[in-house]
C-alpha cells in the first residue's frame, strides 16, 4: 500500500513538474474567469438598478382645493404612461402628478384599474416614451432569505434604494397575502417597487399605514410588506376576472411580454386578441407600439390605422396614428390624424405639442402659433419651449 502511494506521489510530482506552466496558466485563467463573472454580475445589477430608478416616480396628490394631500411613489410599467402604485396613495385625489428623477412630469389622465382591498392602483398618465422598469418577476417563486431592493421616493427623496431580504414570501394579513421583507422603507415609499437581484419588480412596497395594526406607522423599520407583483399583473387590464383564452387575456399577456421586451411573444399575444375581437383598438395599439420598438415603422402605421378604424371616437388612437405617419415622414397625413384627434378631444396636449412642431418644421408660424396658444392652457412649460423655438426661426 505504501509503495503504491509512493508511486502515486512520485507520479503526481513528475506530472506537476512536467506541466507546471500549463497548470499555472489554467489557474490564472480560472481566477480571471471568476473575476470577470463576478464583475459582470455586479455590473448587471448596477445597470438594472440604474434603469429601474429612472422609472420610479414621485407621486404628488392634490385635493379639490389644489393643495397637496399626500406624496407617495410609483413606477412606470410600460412606455406609454401606465404606472403602478398603492391605492391608498391616490385616495381622495382630484389631481395627480408623476415626477421622474429626470425632471419630467406627467399629469394623470384616468384610472386603468384600482383595487382598494389589494391596495393596487394602475393609473394612465398623459405620456409617451416613459422610462420603464426592467421587467416583472414572479412573486410566487420567492423564497425566505432572498435578496431584495426597495426603490421609492421617501419624503420626496428621489433615487432612494435600500437592500434587505425576504422574511416571508406569503405573509397572510387580514385575508390578504403580502411579501414580508427587511429592506427599510419610510413615509413616501408607498407605491414604490420591490425588486429582486435580476432587477425584476416582484412587489409594490406598502407603507405601514395600509397595514391596519401591529406596525410602527410612519417609521422606517425592518418589518415591511409589499403587494405581490402577480396581483398587479391581474390588475393591469382593469379586470379582476379575466377568462383564460379571452381577447382580454391575450391583450394582458401581450402587455406583460412587451414590458419584458419579449417582442415576438407580445406580437403573438396581441394578434391572438385581435383574432378573437377584430374591433379591439387597444390590442392594435399595443401591437403598433411593439413594432415601433422594433423599428418596423410601416407595420406600426398599419396597426395604428386599424386601431383608429376600430374605434373612431378614440382620440388617443388618432394621436398615435399621427406619430406613426411622422415616423415614416408623411407629415401631411400626420396633420390630418392629429386634427382628427383634437376634434374628439381638444385637450389632448401631446397632440397639440406634436402638431405645433410639424407646423414649425413646415415654416407655418401662423398655424403653429394657434396650436401653441391652445397648448398654453394645458401645459405652459411645453408652450413656452415652443414659443422660444418659434422665435429663433427665420
Amino acid at each position: 500500500m505504501n509503495k503504491i502511494l509512493n508511486i502515486d506521489k512520485a507520479g503526481l510530482k513528475s506530472f506537476i513538474i512536467k506541466y507546471s506552466k500549463e497548470i499555472i496558466i489554467a489557474l490564472v485563467l480560472a481566477i480571471l474567469a471568476a473575476v470577470i463573472i463576478e464583475w459582470w454580475i455586479h455590473w448587471s445589477k448596477k445597470q438594472a438598478i440604474h434603469r429601474n430608478l429612472k422609472a420610479i416616480a414621485t407621486i404628488l396628490v392634490y385635493g379639490k382645493d389644489h393643495k397637496i394631500i399626500s406624496q407617495g411613489s410609483g413606477f412606470f410599467i410600460n412606455s406609454t404612461g401606465l404606472l403602478a402604485t398603492n391605492a391608498h396613495v391616490v385616495n381622495g385625489a382630484a389631481q395627480i402628478i408623476a415626477q421622474l428623477p429626470s425632471g419630467a412630469f406627467y399629469n394623470y389622465r384616468e384610472i386603468n384599474s384600482i383595487d382598494p382591498d389589494a391596495d393596487i392602483a394602475i393609473l394612465q398618465f398623459d405620456a409617451r416614451e416613459t422610462p420603464t422598469i426592467s421587467g416583472m418577476g414572479n412573486s410566487d417563486e420567492l423564497f425566505v432569505g432572498q435578496t431584495v431592493y426597495a426603490m421609492g421616493t421617501p419624503i420626496g427623496q428621489e433615487g432612494t434604494v435600500s437592500g434587505g431580504n425576504v422574511s416571508n414570501p406569503s405573509q397572510n394579513l387580514h385575508g390578504r397575502n403580502f411579501i414580508q421583507f427587511t429592506a427599510p422603507i419610510s413615509p413616501g415609499s408607498s407605491g414604490g417597487g420591490l425588486f429582486n437581484d435580476e432587477g425584476e419588480v416582484i412587489g409594490i412596497t406598502a407603507a405601514s399605514l395600509n397595514i391596519p395594526s401591529g406596525l410602527q406607522t410612519g417609521q422606517a423599520q425592518n418589518i415591511n410588506f409589499a403587494v405581490p407583483i402577480n396581483d398587479v399583473k391581474t390588475a393591469v387590464t382593469g379586470n379582476q376576472n379575466i377568462s383564460q383564452g379571452s381577447a382580454t387575456y391575450y391583450y394582458a399577456q401581450g402587455l406583460l411580454a412587451d414590458n419584458q421586451k419579449l417582442f415576438d411573444t407580445a406580437i403573438v399575444c396581441f394578434k391572438k386578441a385581435i383574432e378573437l375581437n377584430n374591433k379591439y383598438a387597444a390590442a392594435y395599439m399595443g401591437l403598433a407600439i411593439v413594432y415601433y420598438e422594433k423599428g418596423e415603422y410601416e407595420l406600426e402605421l398599419q396597426n395604428n390605422y386599424l386601431a383608429a378604424q376600430a374605434d373612431t371616437s378614440n382620440a388617443e388612437a388618432f394621436y398615435y396614428l399621427g406619430t406613426a405617419y411622422e415616423d415614416i415622414g408623411q407629415f401631411d397625413n400626420a396633420i390630418i390624424a392629429y386634427k382628427k384627434s383634437l376634434s374628439i378631444n381638444p385637450k389632448e396636449k401631446d397632440t397639440l405639442h406634436d402638431l405645433s412642431l410639424i407646423y414649425l418644421a413646415k415654416g407655418d408660424k401662423k398655424s403653429a402659433s394657434s396650436y401653441i396658444s391652445q397648448l398654453k392652457q394645458l401645459d405652459r412649460g411645453w408652450a413656452f419651449k415652443l414659443e422660444v423655438l418659434m422665435s429663433r426661426l427665420n
